[in-house]
């Protein structure tokens, strides 16, 4: 059985690894702050956020949307999604505790088995009466939530959990255990079979059955107890199997179901803190190729460990590379943090912080961010960024956004310029989509015979204040590094 809530066709898979250098991607885009605000502190929530937002590079936009749906209804019902978190919390947590001793050795526990189902059929029925009980009497407006009801509804009857529990109750063997078998080499048994103890009554033509004979062990004869349990081990064994099958069909039912409705629920989580600080939101529009388009996108990370954020429209359908230029401190890199995960979050099915956003869909998005001088490297600083470019370059995926923030600048204009130049050209070349910071003029100025580059300019105001908006602009000579100097030294500097 599927749940179905995050993909048409598949359950959410935790066990996919991260892509790679995906470490990087959310120390560089601060997808930290988003994810705690999803997780209010619930590690399992906050894993979950993380492995969806990656997965979501492997969507595209038919199952974006499909997952749009989701996260609305979630957004309209939070109570449901959150009673529906601890219902498959709950239910994993009883069988958990009631299947100690399931998987013993090489064969189940009956016992154990019997137990933990029976605690699957209780989370089966609560969650048949959340659905039902939620407004609209189980009726919801989006495919995932629509079709897991309908999915449900078919399955779990009255009749079926009739059966089940019947079956649950035979399995105690109430009338004790009754099998067949057959002699083999050596008189000993094989072909073990489980038997109805309460069969149809027969008659046979001859008048008489067959002959019955009864076996009574003394109580101190703890050899034939041995044997005779090892007989009653045989008999159950395939029915045990089966048992624990079953319970554990249903317990990644409910594995996928936590996981599902837990990122729902951290949708839930961080669309309200962000809609408490009065920022608007949007639920993007998922396109093919190098569209890109958006009005007030904000740094979503930044609003939430500042509280408010700058917003920037854009347009720029089918053009790349983007160069960004311009003042220094004038907001180029919370830019390119917004861009990001304004992907990633349309991607993962989630709204983006914004008024309105359209992209194309990428299957892959790195990051190559300038770091921190670090003392313990072995390496100079452009040594080291040149072999975490290549480490990159190497895991390109077909139609990756590549992201880079002053990447280069260790060295000086000329060499940096001509580095970037080489790999943006090579890159676009390739397919992939670029946007690049940087402040050197010669690097940006070398696309400006180029149709389908697009340049923007962080803007800055006659008396050297900035506004934190980037306005479409070719790049200048001067990243105005002489306002800093004034800001820190004093106007007569």
């Amino acid at each position: 059985m599927r749940v179905g809530l995050l993909h048409p066709q598949e359950d959410l898979d935790l066990s996919r690894p991260l892509p790679f250098a995906w470490e990087e991607v959310e120390h560089d885009l601060g997808l930290g702050a988003v994810l705690e605000a999803m997780a209010e502190g619930d590690s399992f929530l906050e894993e979950v956020a993380r492995k969806v937002l990656a997965q979501g590079l492997a969507l595209d936009p038919a199952a974006i949307l499909y997952r749009q749906g989701s996260v609305k209804e979630a957004l309209a019902q939070p109570e449901l999604v959150e009673n529906l978190y601890r219902l498959a919390h709950k239910t994993l947590e009883a069988k958990r505790r009631e299947s100690w001793g399931l998987f013993r050795r090489d064969r189940p526990d009956l016992y154990g088995g019997i137990k933990a189902m029976e605690a699957l059929l209780r989370g089966l029925k609560e969650l048949l009466g959340l659905l039902h009980a939620s407004p609209g009497d189980g009726r919801f407006f989006s495919p995932g939530f629509s079709e897991l009801s309908a999915r449900l509804a078919q399955h779990l009857t009255p009749r079926f959990f009739q059966e089940a529990e019947a079956h649950l109750q035979a399995l105690r063997f109430p009338r004790g255990v009754w099998m067949a078998a057959r002699l083999g080499p050596e008189g000993r048994g094989q072909d073990y079979v489980l038997l109805n103890p309460s069969p149809p009554r027969r008659r046979w033509p001859l008048g008489r059955g067959p002959k019955a004979f009864t076996l009574t062990l003394h109580p101190r004869d703890e050899s034939g107890a041995r044997i005779l349990g090892e007989i009653r081990e045989h008999g159950v064994y395939a029915a045990a199997w089966a048992l624990a099958a079953a319970v554990e069909e249903v317990t990644r039912f409910f594995e996928a179901l936590r996981a599902e409705v837990g990122f729902l629920l951290g949708a839930v989580h961080l669309f309200r803190r962000l809609q408490s600080l009065g920022l608007p939101l949007a639920f993007p529009f998922p396109s093919r190729g190098t569209r890109l388009a958006f009005r007030n996108l904000y740094d979503v990370g930044l609003a939430l460990r500042q509280g408010h954020a700058v917003g920037n429209d854009l347009e720029a359908h089918g053009r790349n590379p983007i160069l960004i230029t311009g003042a220094n401190r004038g907001g180029k890199t919370t830019f390119l943090r917004s861009l990001g995960l304004a992907q990633l979050m349309m991607q993962a099915g989630l709204f983006v912080g914004g008024e309105a956003f359209e992209s194309g869909v990428v299957d892959g998005l790195f990051t190559h961010f300038k770091r921190e001088e670090d003392p313990a490297l072995e390496a100079g600083k452009l040594e080291e960024e040149l072999k975490r470019l290549s480490r990159l370059v190497d895991r390109l995926t077909p139609a990756p956004l590549f992201l880079f923030n002053e990447s280069f600048a260790a060295t000086n204009e000329p060499e940096g310029s001509e580095l970037g130049v080489g790999v943006i050209r090579a890159l676009v070349e390739r397919g992939v989509r670029v946007v690049f910071v940087t402040h050197f003029y010669t690097l940006a100025a070398a696309f400006m015979g180029d149709p389908k580059a697009f340049f923007l300019r962080a803007e800055r105001l006659p008396d050297g204040r900035r506004t934190y908006r980037l306005q479409p602009a070719p790049p200048e000579p001067t990243a105005y590094g002489q306002d800093l100097l004034r800001q820190i030294f004093g106007h007569g500097t």
